[in-house]
């Protein structure tokens, strides 16, 4: 990879801007200063450094964060912060997998891994989502057999949903598509409302209990 190129991936700034930075003999690799943008550098092998701070680079970043309420899932800042303000790093090519809405906390994978991406969003995969789901109003088994039997919302029919009662006005969900406001939606068509929504689970990856609202770690080999 092309130093310039790294220097940008990992938030330096423009192609324009990094040149200037390595021109002005601020950029070390292997304790060697380098002053050609194009020179070639393996980011996984060598060490690099910008003003005495190592660059630290892999491939592909697989990402698991619990996302507190107020948070927007979207790469740029609109009328709520981004997600991605949260991480004490910054790569230009992070993908947000199955956002959340900004009051929806839980589950939230980034990645740089399109593939991964891909296979765990993908619609006909039928990848099993879990979340926490308190109501406004307590339910009767009817509520549940709605929903275990399928519903049909605006957009066509959703996928049979697996419930778990925790109390009279708490469940744990899991449906297998991603629509727009789908949780919300299945609950008010059972004639009720979400009063706080958490994700806990995207297929195999559960939630880190170990990690408090806002915190997130790498995903270990395992749940890849």
């Amino acid at each position: 990879m092309r130093l310039d190129k790294l220097l940008s991936k990992v938030g330096y700034g423009s192609r324009k801007e990094v040149k200037k930075i390595i021109t002005e003999g601020l950029v070390t690799v292997n304790n060697e200063v380098i002053q050609r943008p194009q020179t070639n550098i393996d980011p996984e092998q060598d060490n690099i450094y910008v003003e005495n701070q190592q660059i630290h680079y892999t491939e592909n970043l697989y990402i698991m964060m619990n996302k507190p309420s107020g948070y927007e899932c979207t790469t740029t800042v609109d009328f709520y912060p981004s997600v991605l303000e949260l991480l004490d790093f910054y790569r230009d090519d992070l993908i947000i997998v199955g956002r959340l809405d900004v009051d929806t906390e839980g589950l939230l994978l980034l990645t740089t891994d399109g593939s991964f991406s891909h296979n765990l969003i993908h619609g006909k995969k039928k990848i099993p989502k879990t979340y926490h789901v308190e109501l406004k109003y307590s339910f009767n088994k009817k509520f549940i057999e709605k929903l275990e039997a399928g519903i049909t919302l605006d957009d066509g029919p959703v996928q049979p949903a697996q419930v778990t009662q925790i109390n009279d006005k708490t469940i744990h969900l899991t449906i297998y598509e991603g629509r727009y406001h789908q949780v919300k939606r299945m609950m008010h068509y059972c004639e009720n409302e979400v009063t706080y929504l958490k994700r806990l689970s995207i297929g195999h990856i559960q939630l880190d209990s170990k990690l408090n609202s806002g915190e997130y770690r790498f995903l270990k080999s395992k749940e890849i």
